[in-house]
């Protein structure tokens, strides 16, 4: 790993240590609250995160600030920054954030938070034996009331095949902006762009100048389930050693008692054109959303996956999801299955 990157990678894991590190302090000090169960009050059932009654107990603590009127409705409520950001948007706190596709598939939500990612990709048949280790890190923070600095992949790539390799991925690294904000009716969307840094060649992650990730994503709630939709388009700035892909993923859950929320997705992958060079005698894969492949030609070909899982929310700071990721089409790429983990420590 080359120094730069190695370096980079340590700052987004110290990063890390920083936010959960006051996410614990804020919990210990009482930062959430206990629903009652009292049905005329309007409270969730003992153990059931209610998102209303949470967002009324936070607005109405007094600021320093001077906030005037419905705190939620203005997105003013507890200004209070860490390492120069806001906190996260806690008006939308009932929703989970997206398992699968985790590099492209963006939550519309505005956050400060720190998500450790694992997952195991086994390659299907057609690719040969062995699969894909990665473990990322991911670091969101708020600047402003609808401005994230956003960097959705600081990771490592084993790939486990019997020419046994190891290095840095690319990192994308952008901005997302909450276009729309709807706290009345749980309703919210975003836009934003991430440009993919080099990684390592080893792994097959330093082909081109790197990818432009354009993406909206939105989010919708019914009572107790949500619906979270993202799109998005991965454009080399180098045609010759990047294929261009269109994706869309879709994810569904319902909250349960003890804030736990199964959930179940549908990612969709169009390839809109193949990369001009590409290697002779290689498989045509390009490589999903773990890497950009200038293998063979792809043009015209989709790629449609099922995730299902479940996430756990024991406090509005901390969030923990698993789950598995098989194809649904007969063309699998270099999916033959997934396996997901991962921990989310937002503040």
């Amino acid at each position: 790993m080359r120094p730069a990157r190695r370096s980079f990678c340590v700052l987004g894991y110290l990063l890390t240590l920083c936010v959960v590190t006051h996410t614990a302090k804020a919990e210990f000090a009482g930062s959430g609250t206990t629903a009652t169960g009292d049905p005329d009050s309007g409270d969730s059932a003992p153990g059931v995160l209610n998102t209303e009654g949470y967002s009324e107990t936070v607005c109405n603590e007094p600021r320093s600030g001077g906030c005037q009127g419905n705190c939620c409705q203005s997105n003013c409520f507890d200004q209070r920054r860490f390492l120069g950001l806001l906190p996260s948007d806690h008006a939308f706190d009932s929703f989970i954030s997206p398992l699968s596709n985790p590099f492209f598939f963006e939550d519309p939500r505005s956050l400060t938070e720190a998500r450790t990612i694992f997952l195991y990709n086994r390659l299907p048949n057609s690719v040969g034996p062995g699969g894909v280790v990665v473990w990322a890190e991911q670091i969101r923070g708020r600047l402003t009331e609808r401005l994230s600095l956003i960097a959705p992949r600081l990771g490592d790539m084993n790939i486990q095949t019997p020419g046994n390799s190891s290095g840095f991925m690319s990192a994308p690294v952008g901005f997302k902006y909450n276009l729309v904000r709807d706290v009345e009716a749980q309703f919210l969307v975003s836009a934003g762009m991430t440009y993919f840094i080099e990684g390592s060649n080893r792994v097959y992650q330093g082909y081109d100048d790197g990818d432009f990730h354009l993406f909206l994503s939105g989010g919708k709630r019914w009572g107790n389930a949500h619906w979270i939709s993202g799109s998005g388009f991965r454009l080399p700035s180098n045609h010759n050693y990047g294929n261009q892909m269109w994706y869309w993923s879709n994810q569904w859950d319902y909250q349960l008692p003890g804030n736990i929320h199964p959930l179940i997705g549908l990612n969709w992958f169009h390839f809109m054109r193949s990369s001009s060079q590409q290697f002779n005698g290689a498989p045509s894969i390009s490589g999903l959303d773990l890497v950009n492949l200038p293998f063979g030609a792809v043009a015209g070909t989709n790629v449609v996956t099922c995730p299902i899982g479940v996430r756990w929310k024991p406090t509005r700071n901390l969030e923990i999801g698993g789950g598995w990721e098989f194809p649904v089409t007969n063309r699998q790429d270099i999916l033959g299955n997934r396996t997901y983990a991962d921990v989310i420590f937002r503040y």
